[in-house]
């Protein structure tokens, strides 16, 4: 428990701060004292305005597109559901965010403490997701205007974004679409975490790895966009 750490550990809002500009400094503390639920909460609350702030409407317009492009007919009144639909959509952003923290710290445990021999337990992981995740949630709340003007709730800032000018839709561009640039920022200190949980493993390999991961899911989801 949080409470339980020494005066001389970062309180929550500065190792939040830490993160963004001295990452190395922050989970150095976090290598002896893995906590992870308060940073992972402000991050789930992060997340859940990034979605609520959205009007109805945006919902309403995004789910009706998707409905017409998979050939489904739009039922009538879906307008007057939009407010349940934003309401089920935010609850959805907010447990999603603690599910995600879970895998993915799995991940990790399994790929550089298991397969490669690593020092790092499941908590320290999951601490360093739990921290890192602040990128992605800033950068949910970032792109609220563009959302909204785009009356697209999935928008994102990718590699897909710079390949618009150039790719015509297709797989190719839904995987690059998959490869969310906040996210690999994200990443990118998620490697920092590593190096401070396990000396032994440099920068560049965890971050490889952490690429590895994000072309991998991309490259399996952007199968169901077609």
């Amino acid at each position: 428990m949080e409470e339980s750490t020494p005066s001389s550990f970062p309180s929550l809002p500065k190792r939040l701060l830490q993160v963004l500009f001295s990452p190395g400094e922050v989970f150095t503390a976090l290598r002896e004292k893995p906590v992870w639920f308060g940073a992972l909460a402000v991050v789930g609350v992060l997340v859940v305005l990034s979605a609520a702030v959205l009007p109805a409407e945006v919902w309403v317009e995004f789910f009706r597109n998707q409905m017409i492009e998979q050939g489904q007919e739009v039922p009538a009144g879906m307008e007057a559901g939009g407010s349940i639909i934003r309401v089920v959509t935010v609850l959805i952003s907010g447990i999603s965010v603690f599910i995600m923290a879970f895998i993915l710290a799995g991940i990790m445990t399994l790929i550089f403490s298991f397969l490669l021999g690593g020092e790092g337990r499941y908590v320290q992981y999951l601490s360093i997701v739990a921290h890192a995740f602040i990128v992605t949630a800033l950068g949910a709340l970032l792109l609220v205007p563009l959302k909204i003007l785009q009356a697209d709730p999935t928008v994102t800032l990718s590699l897909g974004t710079f390949a618009l000018t150039f790719m015509d839709e297709g797989y190719p561009l839904r995987v690059l679409k998959l490869v969310d640039l906040f996210s690999l920022w994200s990443y990118a200190i998620m490697a920092v975490g590593v190096t401070k949980i396990d000396p032994k493993r440099s920068f560049g390999s965890a971050f490889g790895i952490f690429v590895g991961i994000a072309v991998a899911f991309a490259l399996i989801f952007g199968l169901f966009g077609g």
